[in-house]
């Protein structure tokens, strides 16, 4: 049965619909995730929703995945799981780090990072970012550099290249530290016609429904290393399915996101399809995991379903980044024609621009309603913490202070 406060909801969303598009403005605006969501990814998931729940568990479908991602990204080993931050997992058992070993990384990165590291129970050494591609700095790492360090762990953000990538790799070799890339954010950028991800030790990639391309939750670790290839199949073989109630809500969350973020007439559907199964909506990250606990599903791998979602996403995914790339040529000319720097694109790099980020004065991005009102967008606030969205402490990280303090991101796939 309908629940009423559902469709009290509903209709109090219409009218103020209603009354926003009397009043001239936009009812509704480009979204930040999902935009990679269309009528096929919706078929796939209704198709499976149909099948016998028995199919779910089937490894080809999985093992296809993998391998067609490999070919694309020009990897030798790939693992999917149903997170990136489980793949991370999987690299930390792939370099054998144990408790008491310690990790650098960048002080402003999104909870789930960190969390991989510590629920293994591996110290984490965060240091400052640059405010080109607010990837790693190469002095800070340099800096933080300890007997106890054996993983250093670089990002790629907002689908950029980070300005450091060389002098970072650089580093790592001379140091003999091994480094994971984590490319949640730019699947498909490359740099001297390589993609990011095939120049460290290990990669991970995420398709969650805000990043480049979308399962509504999924992950892959690669890397192009024959032993730690090895390594990541034991963990990928000893992970399990995650259980059918999770499978079947990820396959109504394609419904609720391609019907509320997508769809051209979302301000209505977005209400009918809640109705019907906004019962089965799924966070991303957990209060749990914003606490730093460890979810009692947390380490599943990728089940076949949200697999083949994986390899239809994959199949459009350069078209998708094409317009992306698109797109930023408008957000750079909007910055240079209003006094902000555009983003950096590194000399031989081909960035994918997930978003298009920006560094503005605080209250900017404490108050966005001038964007709204002027661009027709909704700026994005990744990071509005050092660990993102939790509230932790990250010291001596100034450059990454700032770019939490005035980063904002606008959206690149504006269809």
């Amino acid at each position: 049965m309908i629940k009423l406060w559902r469709l009290r909801q509903a209709a109090e969303n219409q009218f103020r619909n209603l009354r926003t598009a009397l009043s001239g403005s936009p009812v509704t605006f480009p979204s930040l995730g999902s935009m990679t969501l269309e009528r096929d990814d919706v078929e796939i998931a209704q198709n499976w929703l149909k099948k016998d729940q028995r199919h779910w568990d089937e490894k080809d479908p999985v093992i296809e995945y993998q391998e067609e991602f490999c070919r694309w990204n020009g990897s030798k080993h790939a693992y999917a799981f149903m997170g990136g931050r489980v793949a991370l997992s999987a690299c930390i058992h792939a370099l054998g780090l144990e408790a008491g070993d310690e990790v650098i990384m960048p002080g402003y990165t999104c909870v789930v990072v960190p969390n991989a590291f510590q629920f293994a129970g591996i110290g984490i050494v965060y240091c400052d970012i640059e405010l080109e591609t607010y990837g790693m700095d190469a002095g800070s790492l340099e800096s933080a550099i300890t007997p106890n360090t054996r993983a250093i762990l670089i990002h790629h953000l907002y689908g950029l290249v980070c300005r450091d990538y060389e002098k970072l790799l650089e580093i790592a070799e001379r140091e003999d530290i091994p480094v994971i890339e984590d490319c949640a954010q730019s699947t498909g950028a490359t740099f001297r016609g390589i993609k990011v991800g095939n120049r460290g030790a290990l990669s991970i990639y995420s398709s969650e429904q805000s990043k480049v391309m979308n399962t509504v939750q999924g992950g892959l670790a690669a890397t192009n290393d024959d032993d730690l290839g090895d390594r990541l199949r034991e963990y990928w073989e000893n992970a399990p399915n995650p259980d059918h109630d999770i499978i079947d809500k990820l396959l109504h969350n394609v419904l609720l996101n391609f019907f509320g973020q997508k769809h051209p007439q979302r301000w209505l559907l977005k209400d009918v399809i809640q109705i019907r199964h906004g019962g089965k909506r799924l966070i991303s990250t957990t209060i749990e995991e914003e606490h730093g606990n460890r979810p009692s599903y947390y380490g599943a791998r990728m089940p076949a379903p949200i697999a083949c979602l994986g390899l239809n996403q994959l199949g459009k995914l350069d078209r998708f980044n094409a317009e992306r790339r698109e797109t930023a040529t408008r957000w750079d000319e909007w910055c240079l024609a209003n006094g902000y720097q555009p983003a950096k694109v590194i000399k031989d790099s081909v960035p994918i621009f997930l978003r298009y980020p920006l560094l503005v004065e605080p209250e900017k991005k404490a108050d966005r309603s001038w964007a709204r009102r002027e661009l027709g967008i909704n700026p994005g606030v990744w990071f509005r913490s050092n660990i993102h969205p939790a509230e932790r402490t990250v010291i001596n990280c100034p450059r990454a202070d700032e770019a939490v303090a005035g980063c904002i991101n606008f959206p690149t796939l504006l269809r």
